[in-house]
């Protein structure tokens, strides 16, 4: 039944339905203000209802049910939209994952970076990867063919200032010089759109190629470009101390990746 108290044992809406794997929990709350959601056939569009965990619940007329746990790391190659889906017809990532269970990329990669992105139907811990409160980090690694110069790398080290706010990263210097690219590292922990490259035209440091190498506590390793694996438990694990989430690691998943990289198209 719907609660309007918090008595023990019920959770928030939103939360259960982010629990079952329908979105994140922001986009859950989207879902309920929008009408969309119906528990025990009821509409319900307040956000502080609090329901059983296993009560019957509804999303434009579709029952929503509990699921296995699923977090995937997938090495996104360039061309590839992330979002669970695309009206223009776009290749999407959840085309390169195909498992039984609903699952969403957690925060973005735009269509010409590659590198790690998680995909999870654990609303929650969705939910706090993407929470700037979190300050989990990212790191990239910037291919140019420009040496930067010692006053851009400190420009860059003091804050760029995007969509009224100075951005800082945790870290950025050389990690590498050939004889036709310079390669660099950046950490950051904000979200906003696209930051590292703005971050690059700011300082007039062309970006050849960007990848994605670690978010948080979990790293790229050697996971091959357009394939994917699932998170061990101990993995799991270290992204729910980082986020200060209280829950134990999930049993292995069934499933395995794909044994070699689909066709990209660009």
């Amino acid at each position: 039944m719907v609660a309007e108290s918090a008595d023990d044992g019920k959770e928030r809406l939103q939360r259960v339905l982010a629990s079952r794997g329908v979105a994140s929990r922001r986009k859950a709350e989207e879902l309920i203000r929008e009408g969309r959601v119906r528990v025990n056939g009821r509409v319900v569009t307040e956000l502080g209802t609090k329901v059983d965990p296993d009560v019957r619940i509804t999303v434009d007329g579709r029952a929503v049910r509990s699921q296995t746990m699923r977090y995937i790391l997938l090495n996104k190659p360039t061309g590839f939209i992330t979002t669970a889906s695309d009206e223009r017809g776009r290749d999407t990532v959840l085309d390169l994952v195909r498992i039984p269970e609903r699952v969403f990329p957690v925060g973005r990669l735009d269509r010409d970076t590659e590198g790690l992105l998680l995909l999870t139907n654990d609303g929650e811990l969705a939910n706090r990867i993407t929470h700037p409160r979190h300050r989990i980090a990212k790191e990239y690694t910037v291919a140019t063919d420009v040496r930067p110069s010692d006053a851009a790398i400190q420009r860059v080290r003091d804050g760029i200032e995007l969509d009224g706010k100075v951005v800082v990263p945790d870290e950025f210097r050389i990690l590498r010089e050939r004889r036709d690219v310079v390669l660099l590292t950046i950490t950051v922990h904000e979200g906003l759109n696209r930051v590292v490259r703005r971050m690059m035209e700011a300082v007039e440091i062309p970006v050849l190629h960007l990848r994605r190498t670690r978010v948080g506590p979990i790293s790229l390793g050697s996971v091959d470009l357009g394939t994917w694996r699932d998170l061990t438990p101990g993995e799991v694990a270290g992204l729910h101390e980082a986020l200060k989430m209280n829950a134990a690691p999930p049993k292995k998943a069934s499933g395995a990746p794909a044994s070699r990289p689909p066709k990209v198209r660009a």
